[in-house]
């Protein structure tokens, strides 16, 4: 448990410095994102208590997955929760709504697409479980966010 806290902490610092590093195009961008690319890796083996046998099969799979993952976009959308919807005329309200659903569909083609994939070397519980540490990930990286950042804007 005290690995997946340290892996976990190293993985929000990496988030942390992505950004700038996207931002001012250097070179080494690409070995930060191959770290995090790791780090979610073991975390996902430790997760789900897979044999390195596995671990060697999924790896192409879920680099893959991840890949077409981040590349929907969301930071174009803002998001209902980051709008103030009566400042929006009704066209901006709806084209909103519409690009969220675009990119809903396109996670849940995703899904559909690499669950086939993944379901050649993962148990249906797995990919679950896969989904779920997923998600751990992302709500640990937001916390650490919301603490190093707080309020600010």
């Amino acid at each position: 448990m005290k690995t997946i806290r340290i892996l976990t902490a190293g993985f929000c610092l990496i988030l942390l410095f992505l950004p700038e590093l996207q931002a001012q195009n250097r070179p080494f961008a690409g070995q930060i994102r191959q770290r995090i690319m790791e780090a979610k890796l073991r975390e996902i083996r430790t997760s789900l208590n897979l044999d390195q046998e596995t671990t060697a099969k999924l790896r192409p799979i879920y680099v893959s997955y991840e890949q077409e993952m981040t590349a929907i976009s969301y930071r174009d959308l803002g998001g209902p929760n980051q709008v103030n919807a009566d400042s929006l005329s009704a066209e901006e309200a709806e084209k909103l709504v519409m690009a969220q659903i675009a990119n809903a569909r396109k996670v849940l083609d995703l899904r559909e697409k690499y669950y086939a994939r993944f379901r050649t070397v993962l148990t249906p519980q797995q990919i679950i479980r896969l989904y779920q540490t997923e998600a751990a990930i992302r709500r640990k990286v937001m916390m650490e966010l919301r603490r190093r950042f707080g309020g600010r804007e």
